[in-house]
């Protein structure tokens, strides 16, 4: 029987072999396994091999007093995960070839966002590898998302956007061997997620050769842009490096009101256009919606255009300052009033956040203690972003605190080393005290670069905008839930 690990499939190994990683990015499903576990995965390849082979390989490190036990479990590791898509089984290479699924709009759920990550299985798992991961990472920071900006240069200026207009006129772009000299480093270091972004990703002239240096160094890739310099020749390179998800903003579907937001005529036809072009490629897109005081009475026209063509969309009504410090772009946030009238809205239409808010454990039936000792994110834990002059910084909007540069030190040294780093991920729920017995506390999203940015450089200080949001969640969730329970 041959195996083969699919084209959607990862797998990275941690921790000098103590913990096996499997991610499967067309079903967003993902699994941990032990340091058994890890030696099993250590044996599939995107390389057909025979199973007996593969059992061959772990008798040489078990001994082969073990082979009828090593045969067994490993032919019930196999069939688990090729059950759930992570691998392929069959007899020939055209077998293989039959199973591997590509991503498109025709399946019944094409999911381009997960929204957790609980395992499914019948053997002993988790329930959830992401607090699981983030659990380990905490003691153990294992750098596995980068997000890079390929360009300071954007062609749209949005009134609402984090980075500061003045960085995107003076921008530049990073070249194609800065850019391998850095991805190199990240996987030796064991990098699975990579996101390229900007300013606008794609005015890099060398984006295509970037994108396909990712996928030669077997990385889960990303794009977030606005598309509206994409040429028709670079569709089937985006088809054929298996993006994971391309995420662009769209912010309304009335053109003029969507020119402003983003203060460039003809963007919403690019854009929209793009999206359609990329849709009939079966490319994976994810919609994004901020919505703010100009488009906060048509965005669900962008929500049902996006759930037309089966697209996954976001609303979003959390703002974030300026990266450098910057507030005036919050003028543009909605008020609390207006904030109400937008979760009303995703309450009453959009049933994967209605399935979230029923399937997701409360944050509140975690035992105190041990949810004071949490971190609020892997801002730093597990993840960095590095801008195109070579700063890294542990977040995307989190430009003004650099941990480092990657021009002057290795990238192993600054994840290990930096002590800007090193501070990130001390940060604990506990460190936020009035947080820790809050009422509200199960639909608050606080975040330590949203504090930092609105603060003026306090990470520590919370922001009451976002506070008023939690409670304002609380109330209008609770007053589904009873609504829904008196139906």
């Amino acid at each position: 029987m041959l195996i083969r690990l699919s084209k959607n499939s990862f797998i990275r190994i941690y921790d000098n072999g103590k913990l096996g990683y499997i991610s499967n990015q067309l079903t967003r499903h993902d699994r941990t396994y032990d340091e058994v576990g890890a030696d099993f995965l250590k044996q599939i390849s995107r390389t057909a091999q025979q199973e007996k082979d593969l059992v061959e390989n772990l008798c040489a490190i078990y001994g082969e007093s073990c082979r009828e036990d090593i045969s067994r479990d490993f032919a019930e590791f196999a069939d688990d995960l090729a059950a759930h898509r992570f691998i392929l089984k069959g007899e020939t290479e055209s077998d293989l070839d039959a199973q591997d699924m590509d991503f498109s709009y025709s399946m019944d759920n094409p999911k381009t966002l997960a929204d957790d990550f609980t395992q499914v299985t019948e053997g002993k798992a988790g329930k959830n590898t992401q607090d699981a991961l983030l659990q380990h990472d905490i003691k153990f920071p294992r750098l596995a998302g980068l997000q890079f900006e390929l360009t300071s240069r954007c062609n749209e200026r949005c009134i609402h956007c984090y980075i500061p207009n003045g960085k995107k006129n003076a921008g530049f772009d990073m070249s194609f061997e800065k850019f391998k000299y850095i991805l190199d480093q990240y996987a030796d270091m064991g990098g699975l997620q990579v996101t390229l972004s900007g300013g606008e990703a794609l005015m890099n002239k060398d984006i295509i050769k970037m994108l396909r240096y990712c996928r030669e160094k077997d990385m889960q890739i990303s794009l977030l842009t606005n598309l509206i310099s994409l040429k028709d020749e670079q569709i089937p390179t985006l088809k054929e490096v298996n993006v994971s998800l391309i995420q662009v903003s769209l912010y309304s579907m009335d053109a003029k009101l969507h020119d402003m937001i983003t203060t460039v005529k003809g963007s919403f036809e690019k854009t929209k256009a793009a999206i359609e072009k990329l849709h009939a490629a079966d490319i994976p897109l994810q919609i994004s919606c901020p919505v703010m005081k100009a488009n906060k009475n048509g965005y669900d026209k962008v929500i049902e255009y996006a759930k037309s063509l089966k697209i996954k969309s976001q609303p979003d009504y959390i703002m974030m300052a300026q990266a450098d410090l910057d507030t005036s772009n919050l003028a543009n946030r909605l008020s609390i009033e207006e904030t109400e009238k937008v979760i009303r809205d995703i309450i009453d239409v959009d049933v994967d956040y209605k399935e979230t808010i029923l399937e997701q454990e409360p944050i509140s039936s975690i035992p105190i203690e041990e949810y004071a000792e949490m971190p609020l994110c892997g801002a730093g834990v597990n993840d960095l972003c590095i801008t195109v002059n070579g700063d890294v910084y542990p977040c995307a909007g989190w430009q003004a605190y650099v941990v480092g540069n990657v021009f002057k030190q290795s990238l192993k040294d600054i994840w290990e080393k930096s002590p800007q780093l090193a501070k990130v991920r001390e940060v604990r729920q506990k460190d936020f005290p009035k947080c820790l017995t809050c009422e509200a506390r199960d639909y608050c999203n606080m975040c330590l670069v949203r504090n930092y940015n609105e603060s003026g450089g306090d990470m520590f200080k919370i922001n009451q905008h976002f506070c008023d949001v939690a409670f304002l969640t609380k109330r209008l969730v609770e007053e589904w839930r009873n609504g829904k329970q008196e139906s």
